[in-house]
């Protein structure tokens, strides 16, 4: 899912296929942990309206995993890209409300690659790129991708002044 300028040295690309499994384990595992914690207040508190609100709040729980899984997270694959040019990087998101941030290459202090154990599994990585006091992500990209962008934002060509 990349498409490459070899003359320019710019590239733009979408997430990895299988983003939308890794987040609807992330999705899952908060909800299976929030409804846990519900059931366990609800174990505390046995009678009256606090009760019967904890029993709504666990089925609003599982009724928002199983839209998150189901709609949310597959629309949020499709609408997620990023592109490196000679200046910098831009991400954008969203396909009705559209959001693009450039990150200008003078201005990047670092760029980490995190794997976590379920990206780990699916042989993906997230690339973090920090800023003066920001951090922007690229997530759920394939190893050799986010290799390629680090690598890619790793040279950064500063002025003869910078240390």
């Amino acid at each position: 899912m990349t498409e490459a300028d070899d003359a320019g040295g710019t590239f733009s690309a979408a997430v990895s296929r299988h983003a939308v499994t890794v987040w609807n384990i992330a999705s899952v595992c908060t909800g299976l942990i929030a409804c846990f914690v519900l059931f366990g207040l609800r174990l505390v508190f046995q009678e009256g309206w606090l009760a019967i609100s904890l029993v709504v709040l666990v089925g609003l729980t599982v009724v928002s995993t199983a839209a998150e899984c189901l709609i949310v997270n597959a629309r949020r694959a499709l609408a997620f890209r990023y592109g490196v040019e000679p200046l910098g990087l831009t991400i954008g998101q969203g396909r009705w409300i559209r959001r693009e941030t450039f990150v200008p290459r003078a201005q990047i202090l670092y760029v980490r690659i995190r794997r976590g154990p379920v990206l780990r599994n699916f042989r993906l990585a997230s690339v973090h790129v920090g800023v003066l006091g920001r951090e922007f992500m690229v997530p759920c990209l394939d190893d050799q991708d986010a290799e390629r962008l680090r690598s890619a934002l790793k040279n950064v060509d500063r002025g003869p002044n910078d240390a």
